[in-house]
């Protein structure tokens, strides 16, 4: 008897991007039964990182399983290349991550778009398809959530690997509007201070908190973030991400693109006509994400621009009824940590596929740590 499923994968971005209709109809059902998708599986971030980014695509995998002529999964991988030991290797990866680290976008829960209904055979049949895949020679999954589907098939797919790593990355921190954070003395003295000296700014000087309203103001916001962000980084005797073509272009146009529909929020201290600090952030299905900020360092009274902005976006928040402020991934210690929420941790995970080039990969590595385990014995 024929299986009702069909198993075909999408290998051009041409192909890839007639996919829309039937992505957001998936992502659409998912975030109405309330699963933890994110911004960056809207078809906006990842439709524009296939077009900003397809040179760092070796081979595009999106595979698609289908119920009859219905879409019940869309899996959204692509296959990168690098050197090892002289030799070319392929990692599979979710499209909008594993992108150099110099241009990384940063993306945060990628997952499988998938009908629920069909969860487990969803399961079985992407593990089926992962296992049999026989050039691949890495699988590379970033800042997955723990209730994903992928985060399930690494599971069932661990046995059909010779190494596996999983490690916590990260976690992402946020501040629901409808649940009070607990938050230390101190941190509450200084949201005080900040924001006493923001109010005693704005009546005795030419002092405003800014969210621009139309595409011409966001762009020059946009230009302004750059501006102050690359400064920062200057500093630091370091580049700054936005000194990247790649990235950079991939932000502009996916602020061109999607300003109109609601979805980039560009907030801005401005003191005596002087920006201060500018935000960058993404709101989706009743969430602000902040994304990226530029703070003018140079500015010298005792106003912590940055803190203020987030503050003051929070307000904005509560103001347009958005239920959560999400600041994304950083380490428990992190600033976030200060006025937020811990949220949901962050997963990376690492397979080494069954072929002989990892056997002997493996070898060489387990031979050089015998060594240096010895060469400690006999010192």
């Amino acid at each position: 008897m024929s299986s009702p499923f069909t198993v075909n994968t999408i290998t051009t971005i041409t192909q890839a991007m007639m996919l829309e209709g039937e992505w957001r109809k998936l992502t659409e059902a998912n975030n109405e039964n309330e699963k933890p998708l994110q911004c960056f599986m809207s078809w906006e971030w990842l439709s524009q990182w296939l077009q900003s980014y397809q040179d760092y695509i070796f081979e595009l995998k999106i595979i698609c399983i289908m119920q009859g002529n219905e879409y019940i999964s869309i899996a959204p991988f692509y296959i990168s290349t690098n050197k090892t030991l002289g030799i070319t290797t392929k990692t599979l990866s979710f499209i909008a991550t594993n992108e150099p680290e110099n241009c990384e976008v940063a993306s945060e829960f990628i997952d499988i778009a998938y009908s629920d209904q069909h969860k487990q055979k969803i399961i079985d049949l992407l593990t089926h398809q992962l296992s049999n895949i026989t050039d691949i020679h890495k699988f590379n999954f970033k800042d997955l959530h723990k209730d994903s589907l992928m985060y399930a098939i690494c599971q069932k797919l661990q046995p059909h690997t010779i190494a596996y790593r999983e490690h916590t990355a990260g976690y992402q921190f946020h501040t629901n509007m409808t649940e009070p954070c607990k938050h230390s003395a101190s941190f509450l003295k200084k949201k005080k201070r900040t924001l006493n000296k923001f109010e005693k700014l704005s009546k005795s000087q030419n002092c405003h908190f800014i969210v621009v309203n139309n595409i011409g103001d966001a762009l020059k916001l946009f230009k302004k973030l750059i501006e102050l962000h690359k400064k920062r980084w200057e500093h630091k005797n370091k580049p700054g991400v936005f000194s990247n073509n790649d990235f950079y272009e991939f932000h502009k146009n996916f602020i061109r693109k999607s300003f109109e529909k609601g979805m980039i929020v560009l907030s801005a201290i401005q003191i005596e006509n002087e920006i201060i600090s500018v935000n960058y952030s993404i709101t989706w299905h009743n969430t602000l994400y902040f994304y990226q900020s530029g703070i003018d360092e140079s500015y010298k009274p005792n106003l912590s621009p940055g803190l203020l902005n987030h503050l003051l976006l929070i307000q904005y928040c509560n103001e347009q009824s958005i239920r959560q402020y999400n600041l994304l991934k950083s380490s428990k210690n992190d600033y976030k940590s200060q006025f937020t929420q811990l949220g949901n941790e962050l997963i990376n995970i690492t397979m080494l596929s069954s072929n002989k080039f990892n056997f002997l990969l493996l070898a060489f590595y387990r031979a050089r740590q015998t060594l240096k385990a010895l060469s400690k014995m006999f010192r």
